[in-house]
């Protein structure tokens, strides 16, 4: 009888073994997926927003094809809207900060619209650099 209570006590502790590491494996899953959902909407945020401001400051906004700030325009939301379902609040906020003074800029914008655009996409990228853990660079 002791034989067969120690068989049943090692076959659970091996059950309960097995579930706490595919508990933890599924955790750590799970953590891996969400960082590359992250840096997939970080990257293209980021991008679509560099190519925006560019050519504003380069053509300005009556300058560029429309069709091709309005594909521009669109890659941007669609990044902000997985920064905003999956990024902390002051991620969320800054990119916010970024699009507003994108969209204030026009014909008419002066070289502080532009540099407070600049300055909201510099602070973003920063903020994404820690949301993600990434090396800060010097400089």
């Amino acid at each position: 009888m002791g034989n067969l209570a120690a068989a049943g006590f090692g076959a659970l502790a091996s059950l309960v073994v097995v579930a706490i590491g595919a508990w933890l494996q599924a955790q750590r899953e799970r953590r891996h997926w969400l960082r590359d959902q992250k840096l997939r909407g970080a990257v293209d945020y980021v991008t679509s927003t560099r190519y925006l401001l560019n050519q504003y400051r380069k053509v300005g906004e009556l300058g560029m094809d429309e069709d091709d700030r309005r594909e521009w325009r669109n890659r941007m939301q669609s990044a902000r809207s997985t920064l905003s379902l999956l990024c902390g609040a002051r991620t969320v906020t800054l990119a916010n900060d970024v699009a507003r003074a994108l969209y204030r800029l026009g014909p008419e914008s002066d070289e502080a619209q532009e540099d407070a655009a600049e300055t909201a996409f510099q602070n973003l990228v920063w903020q994404l650099r820690k949301e993600l853990g990434s090396p800060r660079l010097d400089g």
